[in-house]
């Protein structure tokens, strides 16, 4: 009796074939066919008995590792991330310092939306085309089914849950000491620029933000350290990024760390990475149109406190404390 392992037409292994032949043993290894003979019996003729060669096959089942990525991998696209954002923002900057409004203002020319949105979505897709390359050339799998995107049925009920959580974490942070000026304010001065910041976080920021952290971190932390581990670094590593641009205030950096909890969980659960992008674009969606609403469509940006009031948000959009918080913010600076 002889095994024979068969695979299919991508190589995977799919199975055992074991032949049964008189004096020889046939088996399988690395693509080639080993033929063993066995003694033929000196007391008989000599010959060997002519005997139809059975053959059965044994289905195996062999799951795939998830993820194929380790650390090293999440250290070269952070590597890949830095020099994208470095290239972008320098080129981003040299070109509207050629344009006529940029020339009567080259002082705030770094902290204009025109130019810090375009230039970080350009980092973030070239990120995102290195990490689908890495995973398709260098670990031959799909890049879907190695993210676990499963795009989920209901995904209406994702999107209202963000929304329902952004309105959450406003109530919340109403009542904590959230300081009244913070560094995301000042890509807030305009209407053409709050639009910049709306369109980029609620489709560009919420999936590449999520395929990082919660589609390769929290994977690789989830292999090593465990589900609890993972999802408390994963969430203080999704917090502490914005934190510059949040003024480094406690109470508005633990906010995020809540949301940060939340999306995890909703990706540990769901076992996809397409539903908490979901939730993410859902809840950047929420916190822009309650803006929209505070600001008269994005004209006043210092909105009397009875239009706050009458959104039963007192504080919420006193400087934009919150409500802007993390979609629009730039990535690991």
């Amino acid at each position: 009796m002889g095994f024979a392992a068969l695979r299919n037409d991508s190589g995977e292994l799919s199975g055992i074939r074991t032949a049964f032949a008189p004096n020889r043993l046939m088996f399988r290894v690395c693509n080639y066919n080993i033929v063993m003979s066995t003694p033929v019996n000196p007391f008989g003729s000599g010959e060997e008995p002519e005997r139809d060669l059975r053959l059965a096959e044994v289905p195996l089942q062999r799951r795939p590792m998830f993820p194929v990525w380790g650390m090293a991998d999440l250290v070269r696209v952070l590597g890949v991330l830095f020099l994208s954002l470095f290239f972008a923002d320098t080129s981003a900057v040299l070109i509207a310092s050629l344009l006529p409004w940029a020339r009567q203002d080259g002082a705030r020319i770094t902290l204009d939306p025109r130019v810090v949105v375009p230039a970080q979505a350009l980092a973030y897709l070239l990120t995102v085309w290195f990490i689908v390359r890495m995973i398709r050339r260098y670990y031959g799998v799909d890049f879907f089914e190695a993210v676990h995107w499963r795009f989920p049925a209901g995904w209406l009920k994702f999107v209202i849950g963000g929304m329902f959580l952004a309105i959450v974490i406003q109530v919340l942070s109403a009542n904590l000491p959230i300081p009244k000026q913070l560094p995301i304010e000042q890509y807030f001065r305009s209407a053409s620029g709050a639009w910049l910041m709306a369109a980029f976080g609620t489709l560009v920021a919420p999936f590449c933000e999520e395929l990082f952290f919660r589609g390769l971190l929290f994977p690789v932390l989830l292999r090593r350290l465990g589900m609890f581990a993972a999802v408390v670094l994963t969430s203080i590593l999704f917090a502490f990024i914005h934190a510059s641009q949040l003024g480094h205030a406690w109470a508005a950096v633990s906010m995020l760390f809540v949301v940060g909890v939340v999306l995890t969980l909703v990706r540990a659960r769901t076992h996809s990475l397409a539903a908490s992008v979901l939730v993410h674009s859902g809840y950047n969606l929420a916190l822009f149109a309650l803006l929209y609403v505070s600001t008269a469509g994005f004209h006043n940006f210092n909105p009397p406190a009875p239009t706050r009031a009458a959104l039963g948000l007192q504080g919420v959009f006193a400087c934009k404390q919150c409500a802007v918080n993390h979609p629009t913010h730039e990535m690991f600076r």
